[in-house]
């Protein structure tokens, strides 16, 4: 399946996924040495369901998946990141 294909798909599943079954999926990546990283321009913040203060969802926001040696290149712990754009000069 192509990734437009797949996109779409996604997008009509994302409204009638639980917590519980995105976690699943991310363990799922977590157990292929995969990492979801989040990059985002907002300067807003919501609580966490678990406690502490994460970024609000913006528009302008990057999704990547990340393997754990292109976490250490970028200076992260192994795990799912939520953090701030560089901004370019």
């Amino acid at each position: 399946m192509l990734a437009q294909e797949m996109g779409k798909i996604f997008t009509k599943h994302a409204g009638v996924m639980t917590p519980k079954r995105w976690t699943e999926f991310l363990e799922q990546l977590e157990n292929k040495g995969l990492y979801v990283v989040i990059e985002t321009e907002t300067n807003g913040k919501m609580m966490s369901p678990l406690g502490g203060l994460m970024p609000m969802p913006c528009k302008d926001e990057t999704f990547c998946i990340m393997s754990a040696d292109e976490l250490k290149a970028k200076g992260l712990s192994i795990g799912h990141h939520v953090v701030s754009k560089t901004k370019e000069k």
